[in-house]
């Protein structure tokens, strides 16, 4: 093999090389996964809500939330006027949807007394035969392409004497940016900290 074989062979293996590098682009995450419920849990003085006779004593045990079937994709998704499911671009759910609003609502009711009201939730095992049943059925857990942010829930208290509270949660004027999940997933935890006061309220 002469010397400009040779040539001719080093300067394709250098120009794929170059051409290699220049075309090296930084990685584009294929998805961002998100949870629902509070990142920083923010501790309650038990001695005052003691003393101001504001604690929650009961034990609650909370079930498996039933949501509309179009949300177990784990995406994030919203809806359009025809109807059309359509999917925040690369965002997902880190966790199943109705494991994610279990334990997020667990958050929200123990953040709100203090007192680890909430002594297991789905899908935990009930260890407490004495535990207060929260049933959670959402009719609507969804956003829209003009911004708006719904949840609508039924839930249910159950006591182990057979004493049974329930009311209709709905949230109002939540927004979303749309195409933006930060602000979807913020939306959604205002509603179930707002569901999980209006659980409270109703317990005693």
């Amino acid at each position: 093999m002469n010397k400009t074989k040779l040539s001719l062979i080093a300067l394709s293996i250098g120009g794929a090389l170059l051409t290699s590098c220049v075309n090296l682009k930084p990685v584009v995450p294929k998805s961002q996964n998100y949870t629902l419920g509070p990142v920083e849990i923010q501790a309650v003085d038990q001695v005052d809500q003691l003393e101001q006779g504001t604690a929650v004593s009961e034990a609650i045990f909370i079930t498996r939330p039933h949501v509309p079937t179009y949300l177990d994709s784990g995406r994030l998704v919203y809806l359009a006027g025809s109807g059309e499911v359509k999917q925040v671009p690369v965002a997902r759910w880190a966790e199943p949807m109705v494991e994610g609003i279990a334990r997020a609502t667990a958050l929200y009711l123990n953040e709100s007394t203090g007192l680890g009201t909430v002594v297991g939730y789905y899908p935990w095992p009930n260890s407490n035969v004495d535990a207060i049943r929260l049933t959670l059925n959402f009719l609507r857990f969804s956003a829209t392409e003009t911004g708006e942010v719904h949840v609508v829930a039924r839930w249910t208290l159950k006591h182990s004497t057979g004493e049974i509270k329930s009311g209709l949660f709905s949230t109002e004027e939540l927004r979303w940016t749309v195409a933006e999940p930060e602000s979807l997933v913020a939306a959604y935890n205002d509603a179930l900290k707002a569901l999980a006061v209006e659980v409270l309220d109703h317990l005693n």
